[in-house]
């Protein structure tokens, strides 16, 4: 390999190094995007997870409405049968 690069021109040892660049910076870069990808999908995992979390508490709020509601016609029922009493 060494008598081959000897021969070339400098021209030539100049694109392979420039060549040798573009792998290394290509091997960083499919690191990089692997790391990103990975990063992604936690995030997305993350956030499938909160959606649900956050129907669930609107189900709970709409429930816990409703019940407060049942509660204040309850009370004004009562309340109006108080008034019949007097």
């Amino acid at each position: 390999m060494s008598e081959h690069y000897d021969s070339l021109s400098p021209k030539e040892r100049e694109l392979i190094a420039s060549l040798k660049e573009i792998v290394s910076l290509s091997e960083n870069m499919r690191i990089k995007l692997e790391r990103a990808q990975k990063e992604l999908s936690s995030l997305q995992a993350t956030l499938s997870s909160e959606r649900r979390s956050m129907i669930e508490l609107k189900e709970e709020n709409q429930h816990l409405r409703e019940v407060l509601q049942n509660w204040r016609n309850r009370m004004n029922s009562v309340l109006e049968q108080l008034g019949e009493i007097k």
